[in-house]
């Protein structure tokens, strides 16, 4: 497989997941929860700039 044949089978992967996001506000959810972006809860995972427990201020 030659670079430019890996390149495209790349792009038709990321226009497929993205049409599967685009969908519906339910299926993009699924698809950030699935890449791990938020959590089954729903919440924005630390990493990408969510609450972390050390930021939490003590009653």
């Amino acid at each position: 497989m030659t670079h430019a044949q890996r390149n495209r089978r790349i792009l038709e992967a990321i226009t497929e997941q993205t049409e599967e996001a685009m969908v519906s506000k339910k299926a993009a959810r699924a698809v950030l929860i699935k890449e791990g972006i938020y959590t089954a809860k729903g919440k924005l995972r630390v990493e990408f700039g969510g609450p972390s427990k050390k930021d939490r201020v003590p009653a």
